[in-house]
């Protein structure tokens, strides 16, 4: 194997040649392989960062909904047992008062049982007295109604 001019010509022109696709083709692809490369790199990183600080703002917004939801049955339950509260007393008073007005009606109809008594004595009384006359004809002394009457409210 011969090594003459040709084959240093056609060695030159290789390297020019790769020279110049270097410089023309392969130095600009390699250039947007590399900004690509740090373009997804850095989005990458920023996706990362933004994931955790997502996450930690996820966490404290359900920590502070779960202190804000416990607060909430907390208050729900204290204001539940002020409603019970409320209410037995509501109901309390209403039953006191309840009590109180028919001790009130029951003192009521003892006074009104005990006026309809002395009105019927008095009527009992007269209406004796008519029968004691109609049937016997004699006129009867009141005092004897009266002693009866005594001794029926005593026996």
């Amino acid at each position: 194997m011969e090594f003459d001019a040709t084959f240093l010509i056609a060695v030159i022109s290789f390297v020019v040649f790769v020279l110049i696709m270097n410089k023309i083709f392969y130095a600009p692809i390699l250039k947007i392989m590399q900004e690509r490369q740090n373009f997804v790199s850095d989005n990458f990183d920023y996706a990362r960062k933004t994931k955790e600080e997502t996450l930690k703002h996820q966490k404290y917004h359900d920590d502070e909904l779960e202190k804000t939801r416990s607060e909430a049955r907390l208050k729900v339950a204290q204001e539940s047992q002020q409603l019970k509260q409320e209410r037995s007393k509501v109901i309390s008073e209403y039953k006191s008062e309840l009590f109180e007005n028919i001790s009130k009606e029951k003192e009521s109809l003892r006074n009104s049982a005990l006026e309809a008594k002395e009105t019927l004595k008095d009527s009992v009384v007269d209406i004796a007295k008519n029968i004691s006359e109609k049937l016997l004809g004699n006129d009867i002394n009141p005092d004897w109604i009266n002693k009866s009457q005594i001794k029926e409210e005593q026996g």
